[in-house]
């Protein structure tokens, strides 16, 4: 049976009980020892069956002033213990590439919300495909099939009037499913997901054949790449060219693979990817494991 809770003894009354204890014992054995002496007096002896002898009562002797005593303290409260500083968390074991794929799809599943992530979540060999990403990437060029994702919903269209041909601009929201996935992970997850899974990055990288120390310059120069994407709110000149389209403007023909897909999806989407980048960049650059 459980005690109730007026039966249980506050932490201060237990730490106290004992040195309470023994006091009220000591002052019962002494109250005790004096009964016992005062009653082993010696017996009256007995008086002869005669008429009582009247006699003077004694003087009752005086009661002699005691001297002050001082009273008993309470005992001392026990100070309560000091609490323990609370024990560091140990480092997490280092991570293999045999065990990569699960440990990343954990951490970065709550980095976003989305079908593109999860699709892009649901390959295999994702530090590896990571890497050969940011290599192609820092160089403007886009492997689609190195990490499969899906498709843009329709089709690319453009609009002809007065003879010119440009983009049309319902095309965009071809791309803002794709542009609201990368503009909702969350920075923070990104980044620690970056440092704990560096070592590996950098040996894929390192696979690829380049220095293992030039990974995270390489990961800024795709950041970079992004950012200097042009901001054009104006229709976008193509021109058809075999089975697809090409920009009228050379200078924009000659951006690189990431800087043209960029523009494809729209200033806004652009505009949004690339906070997103500003962000990533600013964070891994200031941040540490």
């Amino acid at each position: 049976m459980k005690p109730d809770v007026e039966d249980r003894l506050s932490d201060s009354q237990r730490k106290s009980s004992p040195a309470i204890t023994m006091m009220v014992a000591i002052v019962a054995i002494a109250v005790i020892i004096a009964v016992w002496l005062f009653s082993r007096g010696e017996p009256e002896p007995e008086l002869a069956a005669t008429e009582p002898v009247q006699t003077a009562a004694p003087e009752p002797e005086p009661v002699p002033e005691l001297p002050p005593a001082p009273d008993i303290p309470e005992p001392a409260p026990v100070p309560e213990p000091a609490p323990e500083a609370p024990e560091e968390p140990a480092p997490p074991p280092p991570v293999s590439l045999e065990t990569s794929d699960e440990e990343l799809r954990e951490r970065l599943a709550g980095a976003g919300d989305s079908e593109i992530l999860d699709s892009a979540l649901s390959n295999e060999n994702l530090v590896e495909r990571g890497a050969g990403l940011v290599d192609s990437y820092s160089r403007g060029i886009v492997l689609q099939k190195l990490l499969p994702l899906p498709k843009p919903d329709g089709e690319f269209a453009v609009v002809e009037a007065n003879g010119l041909v440009t983009i049309d601009p319902s095309s965009y929201q071809r791309y803002d499913r794709y542009a609201e996935a990368f503009e909702e992970l969350d920075t923070a997850a990104l980044v620690a997901s970056f440092h704990r899974f560096r070592p590996l990055l950098e040996q894929a990288y390192q696979g690829l054949g380049h220095p293992a120390e030039d990974f995270d310059n390489a990961v800024i120069r795709v950041l970079d790449e992004i950012l200097a994407t042009p901001q054009i709110d104006t229709p976008l000149q193509v021109k058809k060219h075999v089975k697809a389209y090409k920009y009228v403007d050379p200078a924009l023909e000659q951006r690189s693979g990431l800087q043209k897909q960029l523009l494809r999806m729209g200033p806004e989407n652009t505009a949004r990817i690339q906070a997103q980048a500003r962000a990533l960049r600013a964070a891994l650059l200031q941040d540490g494991p």
